[in-house]
């Protein structure tokens, strides 16, 4: 009878180790899954804000390389003019060597893609403007696209250029967009830009790769790495595509991490979304 009891002690004491085992690691679990918790909100517009600033801010480095090409032509004599250009008064003081090309929209103009741009970006050259170690200095005078203010100051160094294919190094100091309803973002940029050109001289994949942080419009701190370039096409933004349509970056913004995937080439504007738990959704990036 002692033995019957001692035994029925044993299994109550292994069941309630087992018990408190479950337990803990139910807590542990718990207490992991908090660090990270499933999508929000805050994740869905942070991936949309983050895509709506940086797709401004390169757009400006384009009108600028594309003002330049147009300028000053190409050695097959072809020359083209952006169609984003084409409501703007391009001029240009200098010798080839040093100059300012200012772009200016006025007191506002609207492009074939439906975005409405006024003030002027001001481009101050050292070295031909195609020539490997030239630097350009980029900045905004009263410059707005579709209502939303640019400033800082970009500076572009050329790292090789050729008809098909320029390849630059950009450095955003000071980047800041300021929303119509007057809330501000703030950005700060160390890219590499890869431009291809078609036979018509025009500009048609944009390839970038590199890092920026910052703080978005709802005042949330970041920092982005990108893990595969970013590819921008011209046959897509005609679409009204304004995001990457592949590539991918991981966003850091305290102990959250979220990577966004930009897809496998279509024109669209959906992204992959990632969380630090390896949880994804698809998500549709919207203006």
């Amino acid at each position: 009878m002692l033995m019957k009891t001692n035994n029925s002690l044993h299994m109550i004491r292994k069941n309630l180790l087992y018990a408190l085992i479950a337990a803990f690691l139910f807590t542990l679990g718990a207490c992991q899954q908090d660090e990270t918790p499933d999508f929000s909100s805050e994740d869905t517009e942070d991936a949309s804000l983050d895509a709506i600033e940086d797709s401004y801010f390169d757009d400006a480095d384009d009108l600028v390389g594309e003002a330049f090409a147009a300028a000053g032509g190409s050695a097959n004599g072809k020359k083209a003019i952006d169609d984003r250009l084409s409501c703007a008064t391009v001029t240009y003081e200098g010798d080839g060597s040093n100059g300012i090309l200012r772009i200016d929209f006025g007191a506002g103009c609207i492009d074939p893609r439906g975005n409405s741009r006024s003030g002027a970006m001001i481009v101050t050259h050292n070295g031909a403007w195609n020539l490997a170690g030239s630097t350009w200095s980029i900045s905004f005078d009263e410059y707005a696209i579709n209502e939303i203010i640019i400033e800082g100051t970009r500076t572009v160094t050329v790292v090789s250029y050729t008809e098909q294919l320029s390849v630059y190094d950009v450095v955003l100091v000071g980047g800041r967009i300021t929303w119509p309803d007057g809330r501000v973002a703030t950005r700060e940029v160390t890219r590499r830009r890869e431009h291809e050109r078609n036979e018509n001289n025009l500009l048609d994949r944009l390839i970038i790769y590199g890092s920026a942080q910052g703080t978005l419009r709802n005042g949330r701190g970041y920092s982005i790495e990108i893990l595969e370039p970013l590819v921008y096409t011209r046959a897509c933004a005609s679409e009204d595509v304004f995001i990457p349509v592949s590539g991918v970056k991981l966003v850091t913004k305290g102990l959250r991490e979220l990577t966004i995937d930009y897809g496998d080439g279509a024109c669209d504007n959906m992204v992959t979304l990632t969380n630090k738990n390896g949880r994804t959704v698809e998500y549709e990036v919207k203006k």
